[in-house]
């Protein structure tokens, strides 16, 4: 996915990690444990599990996104206790090769790159396979409810004194919507835009897959405090159990 090319290298400035999100994680998935982290883009949440004794295996389409994961891993001190994570340039979907791992991680809504409903249900149903009874599937995507309804979506634009990034969808007929970014940057005043189909995908639809997979405990957040979602939220955080 060439679009997150543009971004891969001030992806943990525009997307800085909520620690709110590794204590939610921590929470439901006690360490030690084996987790898979699908979409984990330059790896800030994998770092961060890993110093906490989870051992992380981050998996990414982008390679310009691994490569800069795996350049901050030889770049890093491990401290004592700390677990060293694994990132590989891979597709989601190759959760399929895991056995016994004590959650799947999803988040960046990473999920509805998916090219079809039939793919989320396989993907679904892998993830299921791939935990040990007891383990957790825990995801987050925007809230497509509210975005489909209303044909709009209130993006933030990020900015400092090295760039500014931009986000905005385009609804044409059909099932998918178009994600466009817009990236500049102010050392040489160049933009650069580039976008990406995406699947959107409905509360009572992502519930039905996971019942159909098997899961159990399905809930959803509307943040890592633990609100329920009302589906007025910006983005859903699901917690689904085998």
């Amino acid at each position: 996915m060439k679009i997150y090319d543009l971004i891969a290298d001030n992806y943990e400035k525009i997307f800085p990690l909520e620690k709110e999100k590794s204590d939610f994680i921590q929470k439901l998935i006690q360490s030690p444990a084996h987790i898979f982290d699908a979409g984990c883009a330059t790896g800030e949440l994998a770092f961060e599990l890993s110093k906490a004794g989870y051992e992380v295996y981050g998996v990414d389409l982008n390679t310009a996104m691994i490569k800069r994961a795996q350049r901050a891993l030889r770049e890093r001190k491990t401290q004592p206790g700390e677990k060293i994570p694994v990132f590989k340039t891979a597709d989601m979907r190759s959760v399929s090769n895991q056995k016994n791992l004590d959650g799947v991680l999803c988040f960046g809504n990473t999920l509805v790159h998916l090219p079809c409903k039939n793919e989320v249900s396989d993907f679904f149903s892998s993830v299921y396979k791939s935990l040990k009874a007891g383990g957790y599937f825990i995801f987050q995507i925007l809230n497509y409810d509210k975005i489909l309804g209303e044909q709009r979506v209130g993006f933030q634009v990020k900015e400092n004194s090295d760039f500014v990034f931009k986000r905005s969808y385009k609804f044409p007929a059909g099932e998918k919507i178009d994600f466009i970014i817009e990236f500049t940057d102010k050392h040489n005043n160049k933009t650069q835009t580039d976008s990406t189909e995406l699947l959107p995908l409905l509360q009572n639809e992502i519930c039905a897959f996971l019942k159909y997979a098997g899961f159990k405990n399905i809930l959803a957040y509307s943040d890592y405090t633990g609100t329920k979602s009302d589906l007025s939220e910006f983005a859903t955080i699901y917690t689904a159990q085998k």
